[in-house]
């Protein structure tokens, strides 16, 4: 078994206090309480770095599908399609309580 790393670090007195009463009164050393503390605290920024990764690519994924259909939109041989599926999104944002406006991908009246 490889020995642990010891770390250090500098706080307030008053910090200090905060943490050896919230180890004492989960019964286990200031050691395992920090540690059990950095440990959940990198595993959720491991998560949040996922996710994020994640929501970016999805929304790639969403602009691309958006200019696309917008594209065969534009291009359908009855020319006001474009202009209903514009309305019908409005008033579905609309009924979901969704703010709409032109830089969201909101509606082109024209």
């Amino acid at each position: 078994m490889t020995r642990p790393k010891s770390l250090q670090v500098h706080v307030s007195f008053e910090l200090a206090e905060r943490v050896r009463n919230a180890a004492e009164r989960r019964d286990i050393s200031v050691s395992e309480w920090i540690r059990s503390l950095l440990q959940q605290a990198c595993d959720e920024d491991d998560l949040n770095v996922g996710l994020s990764t994640w929501l970016k690519r999805l929304n790639h994924h969403s602009v691309f599908t958006m200019v696309g259909v917008d594209a065969l939109l534009s291009g359908h041989v009855d020319h006001d399609l474009r202009g209903r599926v514009h309305k019908a999104y409005a008033r579905r944002c609309a009924e979901f309580g969704l703010v709409q406006t032109p830089i969201d991908g909101g509606f082109d009246e024209a």
